[in-house]
């Protein structure tokens, strides 16, 4: 938040050079299914009956795995949603359980088809996160402890239903990297790191916009009102939601893997540069409106419209992939 202090106080068809059957979601090409060939007429009793049969099997099996590596890992929590709770930059954190529950839902049938049984390589992965979850709360170092949830997740599930379950579930457990919050040093100093770049890069802009501006550390000096580029006002704190985001994106709409890369690595600059945009917005509306575009939805609510600006790139730079994808093949 920026602080003021008055002076005075799917389209579906086909691209070139490819055949109707090799088209993608969204104009990317479909990645083929080996092994797998359409009879006509549909999958027969025996086909059926091989498909659905794990589902029976399986999904008992890794909801009780979950709920002991959760019950085990239960005194993390409190603390880590506190955390959720208290620092609006953070808030994204209530989301990514439920995101990674749909990632992996998703993927229920493939699940279900491709459950190979309990695989004990799965153990060794299982008792180092574990080993590092005790080192962590033992040695008070409850980031080290948080992160070592994933790989007891990955661990169990492997160990459970096998490596191929694992492939299939792995982009979900991953996703819950992204709730974990950056230990405090970290976070403080790459903050006070790019609320000084913001500062400077909105001191230099403001000149092009007819809005003279002196720059003092982080306090822009306008002609009737000084505003800090406050703690809250930089987006280091929200990195990890705005990858949150990009991953999800290209998860849930079967990017390519190298879609989904790109999209992923284009999150923190689209945010950075969402960001400077809402701040520059900010001071302008200061200069020529007055004190009261500080009070408006976009400044008060800065997370949600930082947020909201990198989704809308997001999807622009899907739709310009998707338009090269198709005039490259």
């Amino acid at each position: 938040m920026i602080r003021g202090r008055e002076m005075h106080a799917a389209d579906g068809r086909t691209a070139p050079g490819l055949p109707a059957g090799d088209q993608g979601r969204e104009g990317y090409p479909r990645r083929s299914t080996c092994g797998a060939a359409a009879r006509p007429g549909g999958h027969g009793p025996d086909e059926v009956q091989a498909i659905t049969a794990p589902i029976s099997l399986i999904w008992p099996q890794l909801l009780v795995a979950t709920l002991a590596i959760l019950v085990t890992y239960a005194p993390l929590f409190p603390e880590l949603i506190h955390e959720w709770a208290t620092f609006p930059n953070l808030s994204h954190g209530f989301a990514v359980p439920f995101i990674a529950g749909y990632l992996i839902w998703t993927r229920r049938r493939e699940i279900a088809g491709t459950a190979e049984g309990p695989s004990w390589r799965g153990l060794p992965l299982l008792f180092i996160g574990l080993a590092v979850y005790v080192a962590g709360m033992l040695g008070g170092e409850p980031f080290l402890a948080r992160l070592s949830l994933p790989v007891a997740l990955f661990g169990g599930v492997a160990l459970v239903g096998g490596w191929a379950v694992v492939r299939h579930m792995g982009a979900g457990i991953a996703y819950l990297f992204f709730m974990i919050p950056l230990p405090y040093v970290t976070l403080a100093d790459l903050t006070d790191r790019m609320r000084m770049f913001d500062a400077t890069v909105t001191a230099g802009v403001l000149p092009w916009l007819g809005v003279p501006v002196f720059q003092d550390g982080y306090l822009l000096h306008l002609a009737n009102m000084t505003l800090e580029v406050a703690d809250v006002c930089s987006s280091i704190p929200a990195i990890a939601s705005f990858l949150a985001l990009a991953a999800a994106y290209g998860y849930v709409n079967r990017r390519p893997p190298a879609a989904q890369a790109i999209l992923i690595l284009s999150a923190v600059p689209f945010g950075i540069l969402s960001n400077i945009v809402r701040i520059v917005a900010t001071a302008a509306g200061v200069y020529y409106i007055g004190p009261i575009a500080i009070q408006n939805t976009v400044h008060l609510w800065n997370g949600l419209t930082v947020f909201l600006m990198t989704l809308v790139l997001l999807i622009a730079l899907d739709a310009g992939l998707r338009r090269i994808w198709k005039e490259t093949r």
